[in-house]
């Protein structure tokens, strides 16, 4: 299963017996240079290369272990399963108006929040 964001292009993906494997780092480089990182995808680049500068030399390399988490939501998508992210929520496909639909149920913590 090719990444979901950029169809043929390597980046984090899926086997078909659901394993991740190792993207390719040129193209990742290739992709932020003419699609910029931008939004809260940037903010979490930015905090990843700040926080564990002792793992990610560049941004390349901080979005790569973003991109891994998408690429593992997808493959528990396509299997039919609940993703659950431990304070964030959890992602399920539901049909809704006889279609199939990604859905994301907020976690408590989450909720509570945006009432702090």
């Amino acid at each position: 299963m090719a990444n979901q964001d950029y169809p043929g292009v390597c980046m984090s993906c899926t086997t078909s017996e659901c394993q991740v494997v190792a993207p390719d780092i040129e193209a990742v480089r290739e992709r932020v240079k003419h699609d910029p990182i931008t939004g809260y995808t940037q903010n979490i680049v930015n905090n990843l290369t700040t926080a564990m500068s002792d793992k990610f030399a560049d941004e390349y390399e901080a979005y790569l272990a973003f991109d891994v988490v998408k690429a593992a939501i997808v493959m528990g998508l396509k299997n039919g399963q609940t993703i659950d992210l431990g304070g964030l929520g959890k992602f399920k496909v539901d049909t809704v108006n006889g279609k199939r639909t990604v859905t994301f149920h907020a976690a408590p913590s989450l909720e509570a929040a945006i009432d702090e």
